[in-house]
């Protein structure tokens, strides 16, 4: 039993890196251009090294997908369709995004595109999957967090096309949730520029020595590639758009070898060679290596906590990639048949050499004269027709039709075999790129000087969000207060002391604050939220995240929804679809006051909130900070909101405190 392809996916951050990714077997490349990507201090690409790739992707049967994955600015959102205009025309096949406004723009502009959810947009279930099929997407990059169970059921569910990280670097936050470089050093990871402070040291407050509790060991699945291709996945995806050409051209050959192995023969004994083991291990790794999230929620084996540098390779390793994958020219193999004869124009006729994917073209020459002296023999065509050197061909096999007594100038073999060449590169692209003509809609310029109009409102209102039942008693005592946020946790734990505080407390309004993440080890939880939002105790919701809303939607909830701030909205197309379905939006974090003022054109109403006063949470993670250098308190018999704290240390002695939350088995990391 043969099993279906699934999609290689490599990185480039530059021409060369590219060029290594489609000779190593790649059978699609991601990459950045020169705005809006995730990978600010990569080369990137230019528009014209895309536009270069593009070509030379598409002769060759692979595609390229553009990552316009940062959160965009309202003063930015303007640059997005020139930008993406010429890419379109010029064959793109997908983009990837986390910002909605940039989806819904693409959407709108260039209907036949396709994108893509980045893993950013932390896809953590079946309900934030749905959402955004809804919306238009084609495929979703879930957070990496999943295990494979949970991506089977999106898939299952949905069937959306799935792409999952399958090896390299992975982040200690939950994708898309963390604002630990931006709050600390200004340099935000949603806009591609993270300063990796979980690469840095920590002094555990318990044993008080330093290590490097928040930075986890590289992904490495070359064991679970039949699990993952019998999963349905539909992309493995390679991290590294930093990397060199010889990680690029090294990682790629060696899951491409394991892929193919496994679907032409996946009743043979799977089973990893010393060498290639080796090999893959000794490219660049940091530190150590871990199977990621598949198989596990978390561990101390996935940490460093040792200081992480990446591993040399070894010299002779480097040069064997470069001779085989790097310092090569790739080629497609083309059949040829050549008709030279008096008196008529010659004739060739050039044809793929793949039974897969069959093309011909032929094409005429100049009309062929009788030899005066020397006429042209059978060597004499075959040496000139099959010089394809300038060209992306090869010529396999070459038949010449010839009556021995004709000539042809040489020019005019070399134009012949040109004409060719061209025409079956003409043929090749034209196959990929002709859905792509632009087909302007009447949206394409309306969002340059789209506005929302706010309502002047006087009566600010101020609400607290009570994560302890300490803080839900203390905070009821305050008239000012309009409205409280009642984590759901401490309701889980003692609905009744909440129920009856709300009682008391007839002039505030009480919303549940949902969780952070939400995932399939919390759905038993659900039936009891629901219970209390239909019970008329609380008066809304605040939602974290996509997952929560689609859950309300599902349930056919009718009562107020307000969007927490990480559910970002950045520029006036997102906040403009975010009206649409929330009673109120939570500004971002990451905005300064002048472009808080682009965002809301300089007033607040009743629609908008902003957070002024707490400790911030700068990462929620699915690893346990507390399990990592202490135990687990899951069985413990003080798991309460209040009691799960931990402490780590930075090097100019600022303490973070990580709260451990049980119920749902995820860290928040305060500043």
């Amino acid at each position: 039993m043969i099993k279906n392809k699934v999609e290689l996916l490599a990185p480039a951050g530059d021409l060369a890196c590219f060029k290594a990714a489609i000779n190593a077997g790649a059978d699609a490349v991601y990459l950045g251009g020169s705005k809006f990507g995730a990978r600010a201090y990569a080369n990137n690409f230019t528009d014209d090294e895309i536009l270069e790739a593009l070509h030379l992707a598409h002769l060759f049967g692979k595609k390229i997908y553009l990552t316009v994955n940062t959160l965009v600015k309202e003063k930015e959102i303007a640059e997005l369709v020139p930008y993406i205009l010429p890419l379109y025309e010029g064959g793109l096949d997908g983009v990837i995004v986390q910002d909605i406004g940039v989806f819904r723009i693409l959407k709108e502009n260039f209907p036949k595109l396709e994108l893509h959810a980045s893993t950013q947009m932390t896809v953590t279930g079946i309900y934030g999957a749905e959402f955004l099929k809804e919306l238009g997407f084609k495929r979703i990059v879930p957070a990496r967090e999943l295990s494979l169970s949970e991506i089977k059921h999106i898939k299952e569910k949905t069937g959306l096309e799935i792409e999952t990280f399958i090896h390299g670097a992975m982040c200690y936050s939950y994708s898309g949730q963390c604002l630990f470089s931006s709050i600390l050093g200004g340099r935000s990871g949603n806009r591609g520029r993270c300063a990796g402070p979980c690469r840095l040291p920590y002094v555990d407050n318990k044993t008080k020595k330093e290590v490097y509790p928040l930075s986890l060991k590289d992904m490495y699945t070359l064991l679970l590639i039949p699990q993952l291709i019998d999963a349905g996945i539909d992309s493995f995806k390679i991290e590294g758009r930093m990397k060199s050409p010889e990680y690029v051209a090294g990682v790629t050959s060696i899951y491409r070898k394991y892929i193919d192995m496994y679907i032409n023969n996946p009743d043979k004994p799977y089973k990893i060679s010393k060498a290639d083991e080796d090999m893959i291990r000794g490219l660049y790794i940091r530190s150590d290596t871990c199977q990621g999230y598949y198989e596990q929620h978390n561990g101390k084996n996935m940490v460093t906590l040792q200081k992480p540098g990446y591993s040399g390779c070894a010299e002779d390793v480097l040069q064997k990639i470069r001779e085989k994958y790097i310092n090569i020219k790739k080629t497609i193999s083309v059949v040829g048949d050549v008709i030279i004869r008096v008196g008529e124009p010659a004739l060739l006729k050039l044809s793929l050499d793949n039974c897969e994917n069959h093309m011909e073209v032929t094409v005429e020459g100049d009309i062929v004269s009788k030899a005066q002296n020397r006429p042209l023999s059978k060597d004499d065509i075959q040496s000139r027709i099959s010089k394809l050197g300038d060209t992306c061909f090869y010529m396999q096999k070459l038949t010449v039709n010839t009556d021995n007594d004709s000539f042809l100038p040489v020019k005019a073999l070399n134009e012949l075999r040109r004409k060719a060449c061209e025409s079956l590169e003409t043929d090749i692209i034209n196959k990929y790129d002709s859905d792509n003509s632009f087909d302007i809609n009447e949206s394409t310029e309306s969002f340059k000087n789209t506005k929302i109009h706010y309502e002047n409102s006087s009566d600010s209102q101020l609400f607290v969000l009570a994560s302890t039942m300490e803080q839900l008693k203390t905070v009821v005592k305050y008239g000012e207060v309009s409205g409280v946020y009642v984590s759901v946790d401490i309701l889980l734990e003692d609905a009744g002391t909440v129920c009856k505080i709300i009682e008391q407390s007839k002039n505030t309004k009480f919303y549940i604050a949902l969780p952070n993440i939400l995932r399939e080890r919390s759905y038993h939880y659900l039936d009891i939220i629901e219970k209390y939002l239909k019970s008329g105790i609380f008066d809304g919701v605040l939602v974290r995240n996509h997952e929560s809303y689609q859950w309300l939607k599902e349930i056919q909830y009718s009562g107020g929804i307000i969007s927490d701030y990480t559910i970002y909205a950045w520029n006036r197309k997102t906040v403009e679809f975010y009206r649409g379905i929330f009673d109120r939006t939570t500004i971002p974090m990451e905005l300064n006051r002048k472009e808080i003022e682009q965002l809301c054109d300089k007033s607040f109403d009743s629609n908008m909130e902003i957070l002024l006063y707490g400790r911030l949470p700068l990462m929620v993670s699915a690893n346990c900070v507390r399990k990592t250098l202490d135990k687990c308190i899951l069985n413990s018999k003080n798991t309460g909101s209040e009691n799960n704290l931990y402490y780590i240390t930075d090097r100019y002695h600022n303490q973070f405190p990580v709260l451990q939350n049980c119920h749902h088995c995820y860290n928040v990391l305060y500043n």
